[in-house]
């Protein structure tokens, strides 16, 4: 009984974990930018146009403040 518990536990929590990935997908690159140095992380990312990524730091201006200015 008690591992039927656990593997509802850790099936909830990766379904949480896809749903916040597809509805957010930004947040992951913007986690892993939260770390690199301003000239790091004011290039755009694989996969981004300047114009999307540019959009993309303004919803995080937390983050990219230093580039958006």
């Amino acid at each position: 009984m008690d591992k039927n518990i656990i593997l509802y536990i850790i099936a909830g929590l990766l379904v949480i974990g896809l749903l916040i990935a597809t509805f957010f997908p930004g947040t992951i690159q913007a986690w892993k930018d939260s770390g690199k140095s301003i000239e790091d992380k004011c290039k755009p990312a694989s996969g981004y146009t300047e114009e999307s990524w540019r959009k993309h730091m303004n919803h995080h201006p937390n983050i990219y403040g230093d580039c958006l200015t």
